[in-house]
């Protein structure tokens, strides 16, 4: 399963908040994520729509938590940001009436929530814990060289 950029972005966000401690101004985050702003902002006003932050106005404004980073679980978020979550669109199969993938798949998505719902804010933006980096432990892309003919 893979959440969307919505969710991942959100997510981002959160992790700063939560390490930072106080309000942030998005100019600033989006900047040093390397984001759109924009695309930033919508994130932040459903944050913001979900209860999970608050906009801060004035010159030390931004977006801050809207309860402590130990009170949010990940899987709180995911659930809030992640609209419709399915893992299969099983009401236009035709096969929905007499298959048993459905109940598998429910099953599946109830547990890889409750995992998340067993993280909080404050476990996953503890710094100085080694990030999982499946991307790391692909084999190297086959170099593509180009000779000059000779």
């Amino acid at each position: 399963m893979q959440l969307t950029q919505h969710t991942d972005y959100g997510l981002r966000l959160l992790i700063m908040l939560a390490r930072s401690g106080r309000a942030l101004p998005l100019p600033a985050f989006s900047a040093q994520q390397g984001l759109s702003y924009h695309h930033v902002a919508k994130v932040a006003q459903a944050l913001i729509r979900e209860g999970l932050a608050i906009s801060q106005r004035g010159r030390s404004g931004g977006i801050a938590l809207a309860r402590p980073a130990a009170d949010i679980s990940v899987g709180e978020v995911v659930r809030k940001l992640e609209r419709g979550m399915r893992l299969a669109d099983c009401a236009r199969c035709a096969l929905r009436a007499d298959c048993a993938l459905s109940s598998v798949l429910a099953e599946a998505l109830d547990a890889f929530l409750a995992v998340l719902d067993r993280y909080t804010l404050a476990d996953i933006a503890r710094e100085g814990v080694p990030a999982f980096a499946p991307w790391a432990m692909l084999p190297a892309a086959p170099s593509c060289e180009v000779t000059a003919p000779s």
